[in-house]
């Protein structure tokens, strides 16, 4: 069997091909994929469809982030006037504030993940618990300690539901 010079070292010999377009290929410039060797050109490194980021699927995640943190902060007005003293109660609505926002911008982007959408849910979320947040900062007291911890929560379970 003949050796040939890899392509881009003509000083090393090799008897590897890349199986996409067949140049010689040393060890050093070879690249495994699924489909067998490739060389350093075949081979660049492309990202998964679901993590792309298109401006398409920016204005869908935002448009959708913005809507749902509208819906949600008025969500939050109803229930809190209604239920006045929610105790811990209040932690399981922000969790599925959060985790609602987090799916929702999810399916607007179909399904995509990444950080740029993980982004695009915390904003749905801080939008969603802004006067919240707003009073809780303003009066030091344990209730808005209390507002605070669950606004984290929120802000973590959309977090991880957009997480690679």
């Amino acid at each position: 069997m003949a050796t040939e010079a890899c392509h881009w070292h003509p000083d090393r010999e090799t008897g590897l091909h890349c199986s996409r377009c067949g140049k010689a290929v040393c060890v050093e410039c070879m690249r495994q994929h699924p489909v067998g060797i490739r060389c350093k050109e075949c081979a660049q490194e492309t990202r998964l469809p679901v993590f792309q980021v298109s401006r398409e699927y920016y204005v869908k995640g935002i448009a959708s982030a913005v809507g749902l943190g509208l819906a949600g902060a008025i969500a939050l007005g109803v229930l809190l006037a209604f239920i006045p003293g929610a105790g811990f109660f209040f932690f399981f609505v922000m969790g599925g504030l959060g985790y609602g926002i987090g799916e929702g911008v999810g399916f607007a982007v179909n399904r995509r993940r990444g950080r740029h959408y993980q982004y695009m849910a915390i904003g749905g979320v801080l939008l969603a618990t802004a006067p919240i947040v707003l009073i809780s900062l303003f009066s030091l007291s344990v209730g808005a300690l209390f507002n605070l911890v669950g606004i984290g929560i929120a802000l973590s379970v959309a977090w991880q539901r957009r997480a690679p």
